[in-house]
C-alpha cells in the first residue's frame, strides 16, 4: 500500500532562475469545498483500483507520495485515521501534480518517475515570468516538501523549460494549461455609468465615468479627456478604480490638451468594469459643466480595443461646498505576536464638520515590512456601535475596505475606527498603516450627497502612523480566545482555551502541562484546587488540532490531574504559579508528541465536559473555572519538553514567546436563566395619532450558556400620563398627574398591540395569542400573550419589540400624551429550558419605574412644518432666451413629528417688476421632488401671465411630494425660457431683465389653495396659514438675455518674461444662446461692445514721461487684430491698477449662439515702462492682466440686435458671468 501525505502550501514567491515572481492564488477548476473538503485533507478512493492516498490544495490540485516512508515524515496530518474516503470521481476531479519545492528553498523541481516507487527530482531552471507564460497555473501546482523527503530522491539534470516537465502519470497528469488566446477587446459604457448630476465645489471621490471592457487580454493604457463648458483646473487628482480598489495614483489633466493617460495593465477575461473617479480642485468654479470621455485604450500585444471614444454624462458644479472629514490618530497600539489573530494594527478617528456623512470606502497603505501574503482576515470595526466590515490585503500592500451601506457620522460627531488582522511573517517585521491619498477616505455627505472634503494630514505618511512590530521566537504561542462566557451545569466539549502556535523551524512538542483553576463560589477570589479527587465534575479534558478537528492530547478526567500525571512523585504539590490570587491549581502533564512545521500556524483548543451532578465539591452553579496552558519556557532546555525535529537540540527558553502561561478566560458554570434589559432602540419619540407600526420599546431577552430557552408567555404592562415630561405615569389610565384625565388610557391610544423580534422582523405574538387584555383598567393596564414558541439559543440574546398601531383618538393638548410599556414582574415571562424546566425572568421593570419610564412615546394630534430657501439654491446667474430646464430656485420643506403628504404648492415672482419680467420670459416651470417611495419625480406646468403657478395633487395620489417625519424634502424649480418667437421681452435699449421664482403661502389670495399638507397617519391638514409656512422670497434673481458671453481663460506657455512682444492673457468667449442668436461686439454705436481689463503691477522699473504709454494688441485665433489699447506711464506705477478697455475698434466680432472664439492680449512695448533696472528689488517685480467681476459693465455686448446701429448695449451685472474673475499669469 502506498501511504502518503504532504504539505499543501502553494508558494506565493518563488525563484526559478534568480528572478522573484509574484502571483495571486486564484481558484482552479475545482475547489475542495465543492466536495465537502478543505485544503490539507488527505483522501483515498478506498476499494477502487487506485487506493493511493493523496492530499488536496485550494487551487484544485492533488499530490501523491511514492512510498510509505514518506507518509511517516508528516505525522501532523493525523495518519491513516484522518484519511477521508472519497469516490474515484471526487479523487479524479483534482488534477495530480508533480511540481515541488523544498521548505526554505525557492527552487521548483519537476518529479520524473523512474519506477513504481522511485523517482528523481529535476530543477525547472527557467524564469518565473517564462514559467507563467508557458503555463499560467504553474505556481498553483507547486507543493512544499520537507528536507527529509527530498533526501529520499536522487537529483537529475535540469529542465530548461516548463514544457519539458513530463506528465505525472501515477493516477493523473499535469498538463500545461493552455495560455488563453488574447483576442479583440471592446469597451462600452457600463450599466451603472453615473447619470448627470450636480456636484459641490469641493466634492471628492466623484465617479464621472464607468466603462465595461469585454474580451480577452490585458488593457494596458486608458486615455481620458475632459470636455464640456468647464475647465481642466476644476479637477484635482483623477484615479482609476476597480470597485473599491484604487488601481492608480492620482493624475491631472493636461491644461493644454485636457487629456491624461493611465497605465493600468488590467487583465480582462470575459468582462471587467473600471471607474474613473476624481477629487475636485480648490479652483473648481461654480456653474461649470464637465464630462469625461474615454478617448482611447490600448492592450498589450497586438490586441485592439474598439468602442472609443465614450462620453460620460454632464456634471454641473453648484456654488455650495461639501462638509469636511478630518482624520486623526486615536488610542495607542501595542506590538503583536507572529501568528496572532485579530491583532490591533491601526486606530484612527473621523470627525464630520458642516454636514453629516456616511463612510463608504477606506483604503490604507502598509508602509511596513510585513508582506501582504502574511496579513490576512482584515477587519475594520466601529466598536462603539458594534459594527465591523471585512477587508482585503492586496498584493501591492493596500488594505481595502468596502463598507457597503456604510457607517453614518452625524454633523459635528466622530467615530473611532480600528483595523484588525491576522499576522504571520517573521519577528521584527512591521505594520505601518496610513492614508496615501485623500481619495482613500470616501465619505458621502448627507446634505449634498457628494464625497466630503478630506483632511488627513495627521495620518498621511508613515511617520504619522504608529509602527506595530511583530514579536516572536523559534516557538511563538498566542492566546486566541474564547472571551469570558457561561456554560451550563451539564455540557460536553465546552471550549476553555484557544491558542495558536507558530514555529520558525521544524519543532517537536513532547510535553505539555495543563492546570485547572477554580473560584468555587464565584465571589471573585480563586480557591485552592490541588485535590484532584474533588474534580469529579470536570472530565474528558482534551487538546484539539482545530484545523484537522482531531484530538492530539488526552482525554484525561479532572480526577486524573494527579501529582504522578503532573510529573511529581508524591503528595499533591501541583501548580502554585498559574491560577489567579496565588491559588494552587491541579496540573497534569501530557506527553503526546506534536510535530510543528516551520512557518505554519497551528490552531489548538482545550475542551472539557462539565456535569455538576457528579458529586465533586469544587464546582457548582455559579462557580468559575479557568484552564491554563503552562509556560513551556520554565521547563525549556530539556529535549523531553521541546526539541528541533531530527536533532537532539532542545528549544531554549529564550526562543519561546511568550515566556509565560497562556491562560484561558473565566468560564462561569450556571444553571439555565433568563435576563431582561432595555434595548437602546427605540428611544424616546413623538408620533401622531393614527400612525401605524410604531415600535414603542425594546426589551432584550438573554439566555445563559446553560440552555436554550423557549419563551411561552409574556405579559406587558402599559403606562399613561397627560404630561409626557412628568414623573406621574400610571398603569393603564392617567389618574395621578395634574390633569387626572380618565380619557387618557393605553386602551384608547392603542388600536393594536403586537410583539416582534427585532433581529429577524418576525412576529412573536399577534392578536390571536392574546389571552388577557386589561390595558384600559386603571392600576393594572396589562396584556398577556400565551402559547408562544419564541426560541432563544443558549448564550445569545434577542430583542422583543412592542409594536402598536395608534388609534385616531384626539390627544389631550398641544404637548401630547405620554405612553410606555414594560415587563413589570419576573413572573410576567415564562420560558422552558432544554430539560423542560420552567424558567422565569431574572429581573423586572427594565424601562425605568412605573411613575417615570425611561423610553416614552408622546402622541400628538398633528405634526408641524417649515419652509425655507435651500442653501444650494441657484446663485445669481444669466439665462438666455429658449434655454431649457434652467435652475432658478430651490426650497426645503421640513416636517416635525409626522410625515407629510404635500397636495398643493405655489411658486411666483414676488414683486411687480419681477412678475412682469417673469411672465414675459418664462414659458414652463418644472418642479422636481421625491414621493414617499423615494422616487425622484418631475411635474411641469405653463407659467401664466399672473407670474404664479400652483401645483396640485389629489388625495391618495402615490406621486404626491412627501416630507418624511423629522426630515426634509427638497423642491427644485427649473424654467424653460421663451424664445424670440414666443415673445421674450429684451429688446435693443431695454433695461436689465431679471426675476426670481419664490415659494408662496397663498394662490389667488387663498391660503387654502396656496399650500396644503396632509399628515401621514393623523390626516391633519396644514394650509398656508400654518405656523412655519410663510412666503419665502429670498431666492436669487436670474438675469435674462437673448445671448450673453461666457469668458474662460486659456493657459499660456511659460516662461512668463517681459521680453519681446509677450502674450500676457489668452481667453475664449462663448455665446450662451440659441443658434438663432448672435453675440456682437460691433462698435457701431458708442459703447456697444467692450471688455475692461485691469493691469496689476509693482516693483522697481523706469517710469517714463507722461507721453510714454504701454500699448497692447488683442487679436483672434487667426492672428487678426481686433483692437488696440494703451495705458500711460503714470498709470503703470507701483501699486496702480490701470484699466485697459478693448472696444473692438478695428474689427467687429460676431459669435453665433453656442459658438466660441479665442482671443489673445499682447504687450507691444514691454520695455517702455517695465525694463528691469538690475537692482536687488527687480526680482520682486510683477505684471498681471486681470478680468474682474467687482462692478457692473466690465463686459458689454449687443445682446439683442435690432438690425440698426441704435441697438443698445447690454452691460454685465455683477455675478451673472459665472466664470469671472479671471487672473492671468504673473510676468516678471
Amino acid at each position: 500500500m502506498k501511504t502518503i501525505s504532504v504539505l499543501t502550501a502553494i508558494a506565493t514567491i518563488l525563484s526559478l532562475s534568480g528572478l522573484m515572481y509574484f502571483f495571486a492564488n486564484y481558484a482552479g477548476a475545482v475547489a475542495p469545498s465543492d466536495y465537502s473538503l478543505k485544503e490539507g485533507d488527505t483522501v483515498s478512493a478506498t476499494g477502487s483500483d487506485d487506493p493511493d492516498v493523496y492530499i488536496v490544495n485550494d487551487a484544485g490540485y492533488k499530490r501523491l507520495f511514492l512510498n510509505p516512508a514518506i507518509f511517516s515524515l508528516y505525522g501532523h496530518l493525523g495518519g491513516f485515521a484522518s484519511v477521508k474516503s472519497v469516490s474515484p470521481a471526487t479523487r479524479d476531479a483534482f488534477v495530480t501534480s508533480g511540481l515541488f519545492r523544498v521548505d526554505g528553498d525557492e527552487k521548483v523541481y519537476g518529479l520524473e518517475t523512474t519506477g513504481e516507487d522511485t523517482a528523481v527530482l529535476r530543477w525547472v531552471n527557467t524564469t518565473g515570468a517564462q514559467a507563467v507564460t508557458d503555463d499560467p497555473n504553474f505556481f498553483k501546482k507547486v507543493f512544499v516538501i520537507n528536507a527529509a523527503e527530498k533526501a529520499l530522491y536522487s537529483t537529475g539534470t535540469d529542465f530548461t523549460s516548463v514544457s519539458q516537465v513530463p506528465a505525472y502519470t501515477r493516477g493523473g497528469s499535469v498538463a500545461v494549461t493552455p495560455t488563453p488566446v488574447a483576442g479583440p477587446i471592446s469597451v462600452a459604457l457600463a450599466p451603472g455609468n453615473p447619470a448627470s448630476r450636480t456636484i459641490t465645489v469641493n466634492a471628492t471621490g466623484v465617479e464621472f465615468l464607468r466603462v465595461n471592457f469585454s474580451g480577452t487580454g490585458t488593457v494596458n493604457t486608458m486615455t481620458l479627456k475632459r470636455l464640456g463648458a468647464g475647465e481642466t483646473d476644476d479637477f484635482g487628482n483623477v484615479y482609476v478604480y476597480d470597485g473599491a480598489k484604487r488601481l492608480t495614483s492620482g493624475k491631472s489633466f493636461s491644461s493644454s490638451s485636457g487629456e491624461l493617460t493611465f497605465l493600468v495593465n488590467v487583465a480582462v477575461s470575459g468582462s471587467k468594469e473600471l471607474s474613473i473617479v476624481s477629487d475636485m480642485a480648490s479652483t473648481n468654479t461654480a456653474a461649470n459643466i464637465n464630462y469625461l470621455q474615454l478617448l482611447g485604450a490600448t492592450a498589450t500585444g497586438s490586441v485592439t480595443v474598439s468602442g472609443t471614444p465614450l462620453n460620460g454624462n454632464n456634471f454641473t458644479t453648484a456654488g455650495a461646498n461639501s462638509g469636511t472629514i478630518t482624520v486623526a490618530k486615536s488610542g495607542s497600539l501595542s506590538d503583536v505576536t507572529v501568528g496572532q489573530k485579530q491583532g490591533l494594527l491601526s486606530e484612527f478617528k473621523y470627525t464630520a464638520s458642516t454636514e453629516g456623512g456616511t463612510v463608504k470606502r477606506i483604503t490604507m497603505i502598509n508602509g511596513g515590512t510585513l508582506k501582504p501574503v502574511d496579513l490576512t482576515n482584515l477587519k475594520i470595526k466601529v466598536e462603539a456601535d458594534g459594527k465591523e466590515w471585512s477587508g482585503v490585503s492586496t498584493t501591492d500592500s493596500y488594505a481595502v475596505f468596502d463598507l457597503g451601506a456604510g457607517h453614518f457620522i452625524a454633523k459635528g460627531g466622530n467615530s473611532i475606527f480600528k483595523v484588525y488582522g491576522d499576522v504571520m511573517g517573521k519577528k521584527d517585521e512591521t505594520v505601518i498603516l496610513y492614508f496615501e491619498n485623500d481619495a482613500d477616505t470616501f465619505v458621502v455627505g448627507d446634505q449634498y450627497g457628494q464625497g466630503m472634503a478630506v483632511t488627513d494630514t495627521a495620518l498621511d505618511a508613515s511617520g504619522d502612523a504608529t509602527t506595530v512590530t511583530l514579536k516572536g521566537g523559534a516557538l511563538t504561542l498566542v492566546f486566541d480566545g474564547p472571551t469570558a462566557t457561561t456554560v451550563g451545569t451539564t455540557v460536553s466539549d465546552a471550549t476553555f482555551l484557544k491558542y495558536t502556535v507558530t514555529a520558525a523551524s521544524n519543532i517537536e512538542i513532547r510535553r505539555t502541562e495543563v492546570t485547572l483553576c477554580v473560584d468555587t463560589t464565584g465571589d471573585g477570589t480563586f480557591d485552592a484546587a490541588i485535590d484532584e479527587t474533588e474534580w469529579d465534575e470536570l472530565n474528558d479534558v482534551k487538546i484539539w488540532n482545530v484545523d484537522l478537528n482531531t484530538v492530539v492530547m488526552g482525554p484525561r478526567d479532572g480526577t486524573a490531574f494527579t501529582d504522578a500525571n503532573g510529573g511529581g512523585s508524591s503528595g499533591n504539590a501541583n501548580d502554585s504559579g498559574s491560577c489567579p490570587d496565588s491559588a494552587t491549581g491541579a496540573q497534569t502533564r501530557f506527553t503526546d508528541t506534536v510535530d510543528l512545521m516551520a512557518g505554519k500556524t497551528y490552531n489548538f483548543k482545550i475542551t472539557a465536559d462539565v456535569d455538576t451532578s457528579l458529586g465533586g465539591t469544587l464546582t457548582a452553579s455559579g462557580s468559575i473555572i479557568r484552564i491554563v496552558l503552562d509556560d513551556y519556557s520554565d521547563d525549556a532546555g530539556d529535549v523531553a519538553v521541546a526539541k528541533y525535529s531530527g536533532t537532539n537540540t532542545s528549544v531554549a527558553a529564550a526562543d519561546i514567546v511568550p515566556r509565560a502561561d497562556i491562560a484561558g478566560p473565566n468560564i462561569t458554570v450556571s444553571a439555565s436563566s433568563l435576563t431582561l434589559s432595555l434595548a437602546g432602540n427605540p428611544a424616546d419619540q413623538t408620533k401622531i395619532r393614527g400612525t401605524k407600526d410604531v415600535n414603542m420599546v425594546g426589551v432584550i431577552f438573554a439566555a445563559s450558556q446553560a440552555s436554550a430557552l423557549k419563551v411561552t408567555t409574556i405579559k406587558v404592562t402599559g403606562y399613561a400620563a397627560e404630561s409626557p415630561t412628568g414623573v406621574l405615569f400610571d398603569e393603564g389610565v392617567a389618574t395621578d398627574d395634574g390633569g387626572s384625565d380618565s380619557g387618557i388610557s393605553v386602551a384608547n391610544a392603542m388600536a393594536t398591540v403586537q410583539l416582534y423580534e427585532a433581529e429577524s422582523g418576525s412576529v412573536i405574538a399577534s392578536s390571536d395569542k392574546v389571552s388577557s387584555n386589561i390595558l384600559g383598567t386603571s392600576g393594572t393596564g396589562t396584556m398577556t400573550f400565551s402559547n408562544l414558541a419564541w426560541n432563544i439559543p443558549a448564550g445569545t440574546s434577542k430583542t422583543m419589540l412592542v409594536r402598536v398601531n395608534l388609534a385616531n383618538n384626539t390627544a389631550s393638548g398641544t404637548a401630547g400624551d405620554g405612553y410606555a410599556f414594560d415587563i413589570a414582574g419576573t413572573a410576567d415571562v415564562t420560558a422552558l429550558d432544554s430539560d423542560s424546566k420552567t424558567i422565569n425572568a431574572g429581573n423586572q421593570k427594565v424601562n425605568g419605574t412605573a411613575a417615570a419610564p425611561t423610553q416614552i412615546l408622546t402622541v400628538k394630534n398633528g405634526g408641524t412644518m417649515t419652509a425655507a430657501v435651500h442653501s444650494d439654491t441657484p446663485q445669481k446667474a444669466g439665462i438666455y432666451w429658449g434655454q431649457l430646464n434652467a435652475p432658478v430656485s430651490k426650497f426645503r420643506l421640513t416636517a416635525t413629528d409626522e410625515g407629510q403628504y404635500i397636495e398643493r404648492l405655489t411658486f411666483a415672482a414676488s414683486n411687480s417688476t419681477e412678475a412682469t419680467n417673469a411672465a414675459a420670459n418664462v414659458g414652463m416651470i418644472h418642479l422636481t421632488y421625491k414621493n414617499k417611495a423615494g422616487s425622484t419625480l418631475t411635474t411641469s406646468q405653463s407659467f401664466g401671465n399672473a407670474a404664479s403657478i400652483n401645483f396640485a395633487w389629489s388625495s391618495g395620489d402615490a406621486n404626491r411630494p412627501y416630507v418624511p417625519q423629522d426630515s426634509s424634502l427638497d423642491l427644485s424649480v427649473n424654467a424653460d425660457m421663451k424664445t424670440k418667437a414666443q415673445g421674450a421681452t429684451q429688446t435693443g435699449g431695454t433695461s436689465t431683465i431679471y426675476f426670481s421664482i419664490d415659494f408662496m403661502d397663498k394662490f389667488d389670495g387663498s391660503h387654502t389653495n396656496g399650500f396644503r399638507a396632509v399628515g401621514d397617519g393623523s390626516g391633519t391638514v396644514l394650509s398656508g396659514t400654518a405656523t412655519g409656512i410663510n412666503d419665502v422670497t429670498t431666492a436669487n434673481d436670474q438675469y435674462v438675455y437673448r445671448v450673453y458671453p461666457k469668458i474662460a481663460q486659456l493657459s499660456l506657455s511659460s516662461p512668463y518674461d517681459l521680453i519681446g512682444n509677450p502674450n500676457v492673457f489668452k481667453f475664449t468667449v462663448t455665446a450662451q444662446g440659441l443658434s438663432d442668436s448672435t453675440l456682437r461686439f460691433d462698435n457701431e454705436a458708442v459703447g456697444s461692445g467692450s471688455i475692461k481689463f485691469e493691469v496689476v503691477s509693482s516693483g522697481a522699473y523706469t517710469v517714463g514721461g507722461a507721453t510714454q504709454s504701454t500699448t497692447f494688441t488683442i487679436y483672434d485665433e487667426g492672428s487678426v487684430t481686433i483692437d488696440t489699447g494703451s495705458i500711460t506711464a503714470g498709470d503703470a506705477r507701483t501699486g496702480t491698477n490701470a484699466s485697459i478697455t478693448f472696444d473692438f475698434s478695428s474689427k467687429d466680432v460676431e459669435i453665433a449662439g453656442g459658438g466660441t472664439k479665442t482671443f489673445t492680449i499682447q504687450i507691444d512695448n514691454p520695455t517702455t515702462n517695465y525694463p528691469r533696472n538690475g537692482g536687488a528689488s527687480s526680482t520682486d517685480d510683477y505684471f498681471q492682466v486681470v478680468l474682474r467681476d467687482d462692478e457692473a459693465g466690465l463686459v458689454n455686448w449687443v445682446g439683442n440686435y435690432d438690425q440698426t446701429t441704435a441697438a443698445g448695449d447690454t452691460a454685465s451685472t455683477t455675478g451673472t458671468i459665472k466664470s469671472l474673475p479671471l487672473f492671468g499669469p504673473t510676468f516678471k
